[in-house]
């Protein structure tokens, strides 16, 4: 079929960039959307970009973009004075705003208003300052884009007409995310802030002026111009939220169990019952809370507050010393904190493992100290870090005792192997069991508050009129007898109570599965029950126990659909608690919290980790209760419209289907206008296995509500579309058996799809591989690739994504069914090659605005050269066929060859450089002589058909090989040194002498030239070119001015400068 006529937005025209920066704003605010703090899911999109590809799948290319970006919340009030807009930021101020009869939006103008005008102009009079003190420090700044923009944004606003009574037009305008990213950009710049003497901190006026796009209120769509979209993967449920919200018809597929309840609590139930629900959830999560509290209340005793406290409260009511009393007993505890501990096999002393020994880069730092005892024993003393990262005997709080899975210990100081740790973690060692071992607890007091002179504050006013103001303090403590106590009383009641517990069904005693990620049973937890603490999982029990009880009585009075929806909330609750208290937890140093046990997508082991309370101020149960709380009722908010619309009847709006997306049979043919998807990533989340984490839980309280959904004993992992070699044999049958799985959903995809409909799919990975078995999945189920576009979405400091296949931008793809016929098959050199080559380079002028890093041009530009590729198949080179991979690399290479001249402004060709220098070009580009990811060159080097290899001494160069040293090498001949997951480009003073006195490579022959001049000047410098470089000199001189324009020093940069000028 000829869609030619009937082009989409996300075909052509796609405004990428903003939606890219909306979205990397919505990552990094960092209060993620509702959707995504009800419950963990594993890779789930944010909603902007859902949004945005629903949308652009179903627009046509010629609809207004500016409309399109006003839809999908991006959108700011602008009060007109004269010729001049005044962003309207303050809720104050927009809450005024209000439409007239004939549709213009006023803001009426009262005394509130007339001053914040007055705030507005004295406002843009001291940004006027800043700019005069810019341009006043270099001519540069008056050229500058962000300054002439900010320039007209901060005129003097007229306010002839501005009076009590008149009224201002407003209009909603098209807000500019990217601009905003360039602009704080530039604050971060260090001309900027040495011209100023500060740093810019952009007022919400020249800033964004509107709230993150999701939380903006959706109209949703009549009935008549409402869409069928389907999303057969929906996971966590972003795309079919926001297709739900938009006022489509939403179908909703999932194979997994656990997002199947996700999808039922965040798409159906909120939709369904709206705010009444939340008083319901507040009643009886109030109940479970009271049972659960109270009976976990002996478990976790609260005792006095250290001695060192003391003194510091002695010192604060030195003038109120008959007070210290009052205020010695612990008001609470924030966390517990743990550690692994084995018995030494030298020596046979008590030998803790901590990865580091920090307990908080937050506020006063403070770390542990292990204090060895004459018995074998280790006593654990918390101290205040006064300097550095040093103890108080010189200890390195980032060393701690254990390194990549090798012990020390810290009586004689010998290794312990991994081999042994995991033998006494699982109780096979002749020398002992690892135990838990409590070695901090984050403690709260409670002291009077001071004022200046002193003396205690107290309330003037009010019920506690002439009561003393108090305020929260934290502290680090070692545990005492009552907290060991506690523990063993907690381990006790769990054995007295155990049986109850099983005959009651409660107890997670299925095996942990054979998996791709067995670490769980290599550290000694063969079922899921073991991956907690006695006291954890006491806890959880007692919760689950309480519940079970509940539920008759919540469905007795609540009828059966809600009362179902109230379970389920109150599980996806105890889910929360079960997730941040379980011994894979983290505590982060640097927030001063405990993480949940999925901060990275895997079973990863945890040396140290953290125990939230079960009673008191800061109960970690009741936290998790509130938390799922609040996220619905952002939820709720989100999606109101749509319950009024439906008046609670979510029938005619959303179906949800649960089961493989290879075969949705509820699904007629030719019935859906649009599939929006975000496939499973190949090998990059193992979401059943992951999901069994929760499925263990859940089946005991949701079973009989959800039947269908939990008769297994663990989650669904044949059918699931990934590659996991476990599941598979191998890595290649598990390529090949995602390959088929993916194919059979694009399949099922096209039976549904209509005649003129679209697929739109958003994939976030680097890996060639994995964009290989998607394009011949697509292409062997007959669909061809007729639209590309990155949208940058990842959020960079993400734990998961370390090393890891995701990249740091989105590839939308959209397709269409495809009509080959008797296609004869296509010649790689004459039909294909030339028009992909041209593809590349038109995607790379589009994607320049997007200012997107060297390795997400080239993942972008793979897109563009599939979609001339899937236009084309079959495509044969001679007799030969040419796979998917073909296409990619021919793409990496015009991207390196567009890199490389543009970095040197058309000096060098990447036909001038060998592998070491093309790769060093281009890290160059990349963060100039700062870290950048490991992945990140593993993949560029595949690309480009070279392998990187680890090269500590000098060795022989080769055309197919790029070398790293070790960073702590002291002969480094590589031009790359790797630290943990991160390369780095070496200075020309770091490399060893004897590489660059005898070159092998143009790289080489720079760092010598450099070294060179700084020891003999230009006379010397000149020699060593003429030995080593006169053939290519011009290249060189190229070189020379990359490293100046990219090296991001201005020390380095002169030199280079001087090099030049003096050649």
């Amino acid at each position: 079929m000829d869609f030619s006529n009937d082009q989409r937005l996300i075909e052509a025209g796609f405004p990428c960039h903003q939606v890219g920066a909306e979205t990397r704003r919505e990552r990094d605010t960092g209060k993620q959307p509702p959707t995504s703090r009800l419950h963990v899911w594993w890779a789930r999109r944010p909603l902007t970009p859902s949004r945005a590809a629903i949308l652009a799948s179903l627009l046509p290319a010629d609809a207004d973009p500016e409309q399109f970006i006003r839809d999908l919340g991006i959108v700011r009030w602008q009060a007109k004075l004269g010729e001049q807009r005044w962003t309207l930021a303050s809720e104050t101020i927009t809450t005024r705003i209000h439409q007239e009869d004939n549709g213009s939006w006023v803001l009426p103008v009262d005394k509130t208003v007339l001053k914040a005008v007055e705030k507005e102009q004295q406002r843009r009079e001291a940004c006027r300052e800043m700019v005069d003190q810019l341009e006043q420090a270099s001519p540069e700044f008056q050229q500058d884009p962000v300054v002439q923009g900010w320039k007209l944004d901060i005129q003097e606003l007229p306010t002839m007409g501005v009076y009590v009574g008149a009224k201002l037009e407003v209009l909603p305008v098209t807000a500019d995310p990217a601009g905003v990213t360039e602009k704080l950009e530039f604050a971060k710049r260090a001309d900027v802030k040495k011209a100023l003497g500060k740093a810019i901190r952009w007022d919400p006026e020249d800033s964004y002026g509107y709230s993150r796009a999701f939380a903006t209120p959706i109209q949703p769509l009549p009935e008549s111009e409402r869409k069928v979209v389907l999303d057969p993967t929906s996971g966590g449920g972003s795309i079919p939220f926001e297709a739900l919200r938009l006022g489509h018809k939403v179908i909703a597929n999932e194979l997994n169990p656990v997002a199947s309840v996700i999808l039922k609590a965040t798409l159906d139930y909120p939709a369904r019952f709206g705010e009444s629900l939340l008083g319901d959830l507040e009643k009886w999560g109030g109940e479970l809370k009271k049972i659960v509290e109270s009976k976990m209340a002996p478990f976790t005793p609260f005792g006095k507050i250290p001695g060192n406290e003391i003194s510091k409260l002695e010192v604060c009511l030195q003038k109120n010393p008959e007070l210290v009393g009052e205020y010695t007993d612990e008001y609470d505890q924030q966390g517990l904190l743990y550690c692994r501990q084995v018995a030494c096999p030298h020596c046979g002393g008590d030998a803790p493992l901590l990865n580091s020994l920090w307990l908080s880069k937050k506020g006063e730092s403070c770390g542990v100290a292990i204090k060895p005892q004459p018995d074998k024993t280790v006593r654990f003393e918390p101290f205040e870090v006064t300097a550095g990262n040093r103890g108080p005997n010189g200890e390195d709080l980032d060393a701690g005792t254990v390194t990549r899975g090798v012990g020390q210990c810290v009586h004689c100081h010998q290794a312990i192997s991994g081999d042994e740790i995991k033998r006494q973690a699982r109780g096979e060692s002749e020398h002992g069991k690892w135990q838990d071992i409590l070695y901090a607890v984050v403690g709260v007091r409670i002291e009077p508050k001071l004022d200046k002179h002193g003396n205690l504050q107290r309330f003037a006013s009010g019920e506690r009129k002439g009561e003393i103001k108090t305020q929260k303090v934290r502290y680090f403590r070692a545990p005492t007898e009552i907290d060991l106590q506690a523990l063993q009383s907690a381990e006790c009641e769990l054995e007295e109570r155990r049986v109850d517990f099983e005959m009651k069904g409660l107890v997670p005693n299925e095996p942990f599965p054979q998996g791709n990620d067995m670490r769980p049973i290599n550290y000694g937890m063969p079922t899921w029950a073991d991956m907690f603490t006695p006291r954890q999982l006491l806890g959880h029990l007692t919760a689950m126990e309480a519940l079970q009880d509940a539920k008759p009585r919540i469905l007795e009075e609540l009828g059966k659909e809600r009362g179902c929806a109230v379970i389920t909330y109150l599980q996806l609750g105890i889910d929360k608690f079960v997730d941040y208290n379980s011994r894979q937890t983290r505590w982060i140093q640097q927030r001063g919290q405990v993480s949940g046990t999925f901060g990275r997508h895997d079973f990863s082991l945890k040396w140290t980790f953290g125990e939230m309370v079960f009673s008191g101020p800061s109960s970690g149960f009741s936290w998790a209760q509130k938390s799922v709380y609040e996220a619905l009722s952002e939820i709720i908010r989100l999606v109101d419209p749509v319950h009024k619309i439906h008046g609670g009847d979510t029938a005619g709006g959303l179906i949800q289907f649960k089961g493989t997306a290879a075969d949705i049979s509820g699904l007629e043919c030719s019935s859906v206008d649009a599939v929006v998807m975000d496939p499973p990533y190949y090998d990059n989340v193992q979401y059943s296995e992951l999901s069994d984490f929760y499925y263990v839980w859940q089946k005991r309280s949701l079973a009989d509500l959800y039947p269908e959904w939990f008769d297994d004993e663990v989650t669904d992992k044949a059918s699931e579309a990934v590659a996991n070699p476990a599941r598979d044999g191998s890595a290649k049958s598990a390529k090949a058996r995602y390959e088929e799985l993916m194919q059979g959903i694009f399949a099922e995809s096209k039976r549904v799809l209509k005649q003129d409909g679209i697929m739109t799919l958003m994939f976030t990975h680097k890996s060639s591989d994995a964009w290989e078995t998607l394009t011949n999945s697509l292409i062997q189920a007959g669909w061809d690739i007729t639209g590309t576009y990155p949208v940058d979405s990842e959020f960079g400091a993400s734990t998961h994504q370390l090393n890891l296949a995701a990249a740091a931008s989105t590839i939308f793809i959209a397709c269409r069914p495809a009509d080959r016929g008797d296609r004869e098959p296509s010649s790689w050199a004459y039909e294909v090659k030339g028009k992909l080559e041209a593809a590349v380079r038109e995607g790379l002028g589009e994607f320049e605005r997007l200012k997107l890093n060297p390795v997400d041009r080239m993942i972008a530009s793979w897109g563009r050269a599939l979609r001339v590729y899937s236009a084309h198949w079959p495509v044969q080179d001679g007799d030969d066929e040419v796979p998917p991979t073909r296409a990619m690399q021919e793409a990496a290479r015009v991207v390196a060859e567009e890199e490389v001249s543009r970095l040197s402004g058309g000096l060098v060709t990447v036909d001038d450089l060998d592998a070491e220098s093309r790769l060093a070009v281009i890290a160059l580009g990349i963060n100039g002589l700062g870290d950048f990811a490991f992945d990140d060159a593993l993949q560029m080097s595949r690309s480009l058909n070279f392998r990187l290899q680890n090269r500590n001494g000098n060795y022989r160069v080769s055309d197919d090989m790029v070398a790293y040293a070790n960073v702590g090498e002291d002969e480094r001949a590589a031009p790359l040194a790797i630290r943990g997951n991160k390369l780095r480009l070496l200075k020309p003073e770091e490399r060893a002498a004897a590489r660059l006195e005898s070159p092998q490579t143009l790289w080489d022959v720079l760092g010598g030239l450099i070294v060179t001049h700084r020891e003999g000047g230009i006379v010397a410098a000149r020699n060593y070119l003429s030995e080593h470089g006169k053939r290519d000199s011009d290249a060189l001189r190229g070189l020379l001015k990359v490293w100046a324009k990219e090296c991001r020093d201005d020390e380095l940069k002169r030199e280079a400068q001087l090099i030049d000028y003096e050649l």
